[in-house]
């Protein structure tokens, strides 16, 4: 809930032009086009080089993967098969958006669903993109480790791997 004010918040203060840019989410961008108000920078789902990579990972503790494998692979599982459900049939994920409240208005759900690449784990590469962001944040020092390092201590693709195999990606 304090994710979503803080995401409120960074838009009203750019509608009081109290900052000059924010990052937008989902649906914000689509609200701020009709209201024909500021104009975008990137896109990271069109802009290269940002679109080739994944803008969105799933993480885990090393211990809870260790402990509970088969959860794990579940969730993974769900989660690939939900982004194939967005992909293929964007009217229905966009009536779920509606039906479960998280986006009121059907014709934004679906123009938003319509627009993000969720068929990209299927042909994008997990590792490339890590290193694609992991430099970026290194460049800007907001971490210390370098890609290799977060690559080599704290990846494991096996899951990842075994399921594109399960689900004929």
């Amino acid at each position: 809930m304090g994710a979503n004010r803080e995401i409120a918040n960074s838009m009203q203060l750019f509608l009081e032009r109290k900052v000059d840019a924010f990052l937008a989410f989902a649906p914000q961008p689509y609200d701020m086009r009709a209201s024909k108000v500021g104009r975008v920078i990137i896109n990271t789902t069109q802009d290269r080089p940002w679109s080739q990579y994944f803008c969105c990972m799933l993480a885990s503790r090393r211990d809870f993967v260790e402990a509970y494998p088969i959860a794990v692979k579940r969730a993974l599982r769900a989660m690939l098969k939900a982004q194939d459900i967005c992909a293929r049939e964007p009217d229905l994920a966009a009536k779920l958006l509606v039906a479960k409240g998280y986006e009121p208005r059907y014709e934004v759900g679906l123009d938003v669903i319509k627009s993000l690449p969720f068929d990209r784990w299927r042909h994008a590469n997990p590792e490339d993109s890590l290193r694609f962001h992991a430099l970026r944040l290194h460049e800007v020092g907001m971490i210390k480790s370098d890609a290799k390092q977060i690559i080599a201590q704290g990846t494991d693709w096996r899951f990842l791997n075994e399921l594109k195999r399960e689900l004929k990606a």
